[in-house]
Formats: C-alpha cells, structure tokens, sequence
C-alpha cells in the first residue's frame, strides 16, 4: 500500500469514525443545533471557536462521507446499472432511505448526471435530506403521527414538483449544457484511480474552497443567531409567517431531524401553525447556505439558484396550502 492510499484511508475512515461517535454522543445526551449547553466541547472553548469547529469541520466530514457514498454508488452501479432511478418515484424513493443531509447528498449527483434527467436528480437530492427511517421515528416521537404525516406527503410533494419544475424552466431557458456549466464533470467524474478512499480525496481536494466559504457563511449565521429572532414575529399571521420561517430556515444548517427538536417548543408555547413550521422544516433540510454552495459545484450557478428559488416558492405555497386544508 503506497503512502498517498495510506492516507486517504487514515482520513477517510477518521472522519467516519468521528461521524459515528458524534452521532452516538449527540443522540445520547439529546444534543441538537440550538442546544449546546450540555456539550462538553462547547463547555470548554470559545463559543466562536465551537461554531468554527461546528460549521467547518463537521461541513467537510460531511462532505467526504457524502463523496465516499458517491464514488461507492457510482463504482457499484456501473455493474448494475438498472438500479439508478429512472423516474421521480424511484428517486424520492430510494432518497427516503438513504440517512443523508443535503450537504451529504450533493456528491452522489455527479454519479447520477449522465445516466438519469434532471428532474429525477433534483427530485433525489430534495428527497433525501428530508426523509429516512429515523427522521420519520423522531418526528412521531416529538410532535405525534400528525405532523409525520403531513411531511411525508409535503417531502413528496415538494421534491416532485421541484424536479418537474426546475427541468421544465431548464428547457425552456435553454440551458442545454448545464451538466458541463460549473460542475464537476470535466474535473471530478472520471479521476483516474481504482482505489475508492483515493478518489474520494481527490474529489475533496477540488470542492475544499466550496467547502471553505459554504462553512464561514454558515459560521457566521451561526454567530449571528438567527433562531433568537424569531421570537420577535407574528409566527400566526400568515403567509407572512411562512416566509419568515422559509427565509430563516435556508441560512440555518439542519440535518438529522435537528429541526423536529428544535420546532417542539415553538409548536407547544408559541401560536405557530402547522404550516409555518412544515415551512421551517422542509427549508432547513431540504436546501441550506452549505448545500447551495455544493450545488453550484455540481448543478452550476444558474441551476442551483433557480433550484433555490424554485424550493423557497414551492415551501410558502405548501405552507399555505396546508394551513388551509389541516
């Protein structure tokens, strides 16, 4: 084994193991974003020091894991090619089991690219950071089967129709070469090394500088805590209220169901509709500052910010929509 795989794999597996403990110490001592009073790390450093860790850091573990799964899936569907998905049931399908954060899911794109449409693509990445086995236990847990409900059927709702859109708009404007316009594809998609752990941190290397400014922005909402103002809204009046929830939660990074703790108390003791905080949820976990950024590498500008806006519009119309109906 040479030096370079040697290192790839000390890296690869050290951010997998401190993935997995990470996890373990968060859900243990029942630590999620917002709640960091019991964290020993936060304890004993600076705060700032904490969120540059936090948002950083754990932004770049993320990403090596997202682009370890990537390079994983794109070797093994080589062989078994019949296993991508092909439509955009397959896609919020497959999307709803893979325990992944937005963040985690754009790598996987640029092994999807050039076997499936755009719409299925968008329809998977949306899918993916909003559902998975122990986001649906949680949120039954914490707020009750009404609100499980309610964003199984807004997640499926919200990645079809953002799919069908965004390849419709893409069409229309005539964008025909956005697989080659900023992403990977010419630098990424076929880096020459069998060794995955190898090409994992190749692919790493290039998308550090995304990695680097998706981070410091996110450190800097951290900073700013933006959670706090809410407290200073009408969270009842709607639409308002929905745009207000859609807008603060784009900046904030929620994964992992963070954004089911961090909704309870708001629901129980403050007059938050259901509606507003399905638009706090679906716009902190299906889009954020980081995965934006990580889009552009991998969908280019142009369609990473249609595909924001396109998100931000479809979650205040479904907030709306569910306001009315529930």
């Amino acid at each position: 084994m040479s030096a370079k795989q040697l290192t790839a794999r000390v890296i690869v597996l050290s951010a997998i193991l401190v993935m997995v403990v990470d996890t373990i110490y968060m859900n243990l001592n029942g630590l999620y974003d917002g709640n960091h009073a019991k964290c020993i790390i936060f304890k004993s450093m600076p705060k700032w020091s904490f969120y540059l860790l936090e948002n950083v850091a754990e932004l770049f573990i993320v990403v090596i894991l997202g682009v370890m799964i990537g390079v994983i899936a794109e070797q093994y569907f080589r062989k078994i090619k019949r296993f991508y998905p092909k439509n955009q049931l397959l896609a919020f399908a497959y999307g709803s089991i893979l325990p992944v954060c937005s963040c985690g899911v754009v790598p996987l794109i640029d092994s999807m690219k050039r076997r499936t449409s755009l719409k299925v693509i968008i329809t998977f990445v949306c899918a993916a950071p909003l559902l998975d086995p122990y986001i649906i236990f949680l949120s039954y847990t914490v707020l009750g089967i009404k609100y499980v409900i309610i964003r199984i059927i807004s997640s499926f709702l919200l990645s079809f129709a953002a799919g069908w859109i965004v390849e419709l708009l893409v069409k229309r404007l005539k964008w025909d070469n956005w697989t080659d316009n900023g992403t990977c594809a010419r630098q990424c998609d076929f880096v020459a090394d069998r060794d995955p752990f190898v090409k994992t941190m190749k692919i790493t290397r290039k998308l550090l500088p995304y990695i680097l400014f998706a981070g410091l922005l996110s450190f800097g909402f951290a900073m700013f805590d933006t959670k706090e103002l809410l407290h200073q809204f009408n969270l009842n009046a709607e639409p308002l209220s929905a745009m207000i929830m859609t807008a603060f939660g784009v900046p904030i990074y929620m994964c992992h169901g963070a954004d089911v703790i961090f909704l309870k108390p708001f629901l129980q003791y403050t007059d938050m509709s259901i509606g507003s905080a399905m638009a706090f949820s679906l716009s902190s976990s299906a889009i954020c500052i980081s995965s934006i950024v990580m889009l552009s590498k991998f969908l280019g500008k142009r369609v990473a910010g249609l595909l924001t806006a396109v998100i931000c519009v479809l979650i205040i119309l479904l907030s709306i929509l569910i306001n009315w109906i529930v």
